[in-house]
């Protein structure tokens, strides 16, 4: 009998996280579920963590891996579930979440592909407190523009859509996720939404949106480079003004960190570049707070 979800866990050095991601897959209630755990050769207690639950587990493995995405390759690899999610070893899964997610996709006829909200939550070294529901975009312009809010925990996608575009692009260390929305995206395939919380992302000192989280703009421009194609002339031309509007913000913000560490002279340089990127700029928020840092400096 085909199962009717897989889950894959690419892990890697998050043994005090671990116990709690799995516990919160395996308490979901899906009867025939079918659960991978990719370890990336961790040298902390992740090893021990998993053989814990190893009699719950359809296969784990702990071996040096090319990265997260190749982890994530690998578990689908061998997936049989008719759908397929994956969760990272420091995330976790609301109660009801899975099954909520299922049921809505039975509800839609049709559909391959849902996102549910998702709860920002932290740790002493990076607290954080927020969540949202899901925006999904309704266009490739809206995805390559970042005019959508759906983060990855809450995604569940049909196998045989996934496999279609030849899973998580792993060249890719950032936003392998979103060069998979704009995959299907370019195949005409639309995110439907389910308007309740399902995941928690959590966000510490180590994870890559707290640690290297300025590193994701490169990936961003190799993205859009990719598929802008897929847009018409005048779509090309609103996406390089969206996207205008978005590094003069960064830029602005990057001015206000340093007027605030008193580099005067650097805030003023990186104020005068934003505007000049962008000259509407001068009338968001980013551009007041850098402004007011500067005049304070």
């Amino acid at each position: 009998m085909t199962p009717t979800l897989t889950v894959i866990t690419p892990s890697y050095n998050q043994g005090r996280f671990l116990a709690e991601t799995m516990d919160s897959v395996l308490s979901q209630g899906i009867p025939d579920l079918e659960y991978i755990v990719v370890d990336g050769g961790s040298t902390d207690e992740s090893v021990e963590v998993i053989k814990r639950y190893e009699e719950h587990l359809t296969y784990w493995v702990s071996e040096k891996d090319r990265g997260q995405s190749h982890a994530i390759n690998k578990g689908l690899a061998l997936a049989t579930g008719t759908w397929v999610a994956y969760l990272n070893s420091d995330d976790v899964y609301l109660p009801g979440a899975l099954q909520s997610l299922l049921a809505a996709l039975e509800k839609r006829p049709g559909a391959r592909w849902i996102a549910g909200g998702v709860v920002g939550f932290g740790t002493a070294e990076a607290p954080v407190d927020e969540w949202h529901l899901p925006v999904v975009p309704d266009s490739m312009l809206d995805l390559l523009s970042s005019r959508f809010q759906m983060a990855q925990p809450g995604h569940v996608w049909s196998r045989e859509l996934l496999t279609s575009v030849g899973g998580f692009d792993e060249s890719l260390r950032y936003l392998f996720d979103i060069n998979l929305y704009a995959a299907f995206m370019a195949r005409g395939e639309r995110c439907h939404a389910l308007q309740r919380p399902v995941a928690g992302y959590r966000f510490h000192a180590a994870s890559k949106t707290v640690a290297e989280g300025n590193l994701f703009e490169a990936e961003w421009d190799i993205i859009r480079a990719r598929y802008m194609n897929k847009l018409s002339a005048v779509d090309r031309w609103r996406l390089e003004q969206r996207i205008g509007m978005l590094k003069a913000q960064a830029m602005m913000v990057e001015a206000a960190i340093a007027a605030e560490q008193g580099k005067k002279q650097d805030a003023s340089a990186g104020i005068s570049a934003a505007v000049r990127r962008y000259p509407g700029v001068l009338f968001t928020r980013a551009a007041g707070g850098a402004l007011r840092r500067w005049l304070g400096a």
